[in-house]
């Protein structure tokens, strides 16, 4: 018979007892549970991973840049005017029934955008406290050579963009000084598709400048016809700087620049709107250098500033 095994006192714990320190009802539940996982009616799963919980939340949706149907963002709003109505008061001149109250002038600049002159426009724009419209060129010569940051960043500053043509050859859409209605309008579809791809979808002008202007060809009524039915209106001025004149013609300094302003404005009289053409293609810089004087002269007989939607 084998000794039995003397048993030996058990200890009682100095611990107390552990206690959940889960609610009555989170225990109750986890009781309840307990079978159901057992017999595989329910499954245990794993907490989401960080990057499964990134991959569910929503990015934000990034603010468009310019307010839907327009060529400009909501900065610009208060003080953007139709196309259509800018058109109206350049035909019309002082005899215009609708002028509004205030003077008005519009700053625009052609052939852009540039890698030199641009930024420099952009800067003067800022440091005088006003906007500008861009009549852009959106091939080769001009946004090509770029890309869409220039762009982008005229409308970030609170200016308008409108189309200046896709490729700004004259051969092409006017052969023989004559209009080619399906040149000018392939030409302006273009241009939109391209302006849309830096701008975003929502990018949509009511101004197209031809290039060389309006007063410089034949038979652009079907055309006008055509951009009227996208919903354009062409756009010319009423003054210059003279930036982009013959060489013997283009002002060789600031001072000589916004005298050729005042020049044409007086030829005009003076107008209650006036539509100022200068050029931020590559090598331009005196209409920059320009801007001070003309912003000041604009400032001292009463005129505020627009652009052109």
């Amino acid at each position: 018979m084998t000794p039995s095994r003397p048993s030996v006192p058990v200890r009682p714990s100095s611990r107390p007892p552990v206690r959940s320190t889960r609610p009555a009802w989170r225990r109750a539940l986890v009781a309840a549970a307990l079978p159901l996982l057992a017999a595989g009616v329910l499954t245990a799963c794993a907490p989401p991973s960080r990057a499964d919980r990134s991959a569910a939340s929503p990015s934000p949706t990034p603010t468009p840049l310019v307010v839907a149907g327009t060529n400009h963002n909501a900065a610009a709003q208060a003080y953007a005017y139709p196309a259509a109505k800018v058109q109206g008061w350049l035909r019309q001149g002082n005899t215009a029934p609708d002028y509004p109250t205030q003077k008005i002038a519009f700053l625009t600049f052609d052939d852009g955008p540039s890698a030199d002159a641009t930024p420099q426009v952009l800067d003067a724009l800022r440091a005088n406290n006003v906007p500008a419209t861009f009549f852009v060129i959106a091939g080769p010569l001009g946004l090509g050579r770029t890309g869409p940051a220039q762009l982008r960043q005229e409308v970030e500053a609170g200016n308008a963009v409108c189309i200046h043509s896709y490729s700004h050859d004259y051969q092409y859409l006017y052969p023989q000084r004559q209009a080619n209605i399906d040149h000018i309008l392939t030409d302006e579809a273009k241009a939109l598709d391209h302006i849309r791809a830096a701008l975003g979808p929502d990018y949509t002008p009511g101004c197209f400048r031809y290039p060389g202007g309006h007063m410089s060809w034949k038979g652009l009524a079907d055309s006008d016809a055509g951009l009227a039915g996208r919903g354009l209106s062409w756009i010319d001025w009423n003054a210059m700087t003279g930036d982009a004149e013959s060489k013997s013609k283009v002002p060789s300094t600031p001072e000589e620049a916004a005298a050729n302003v005042r020049h044409d404005m007086a030829l005009v009289k003076n107008p209650n709107v006036v539509v100022i053409l200068m050029h931020d293609a590559p090598g331009k810089k005196i209409s920059t250098e320009a801007l001070p004087l003309i912003v000041s002269d604009l400032r001292a007989a009463g005129y505020a500033f627009g652009v052109i939607a």
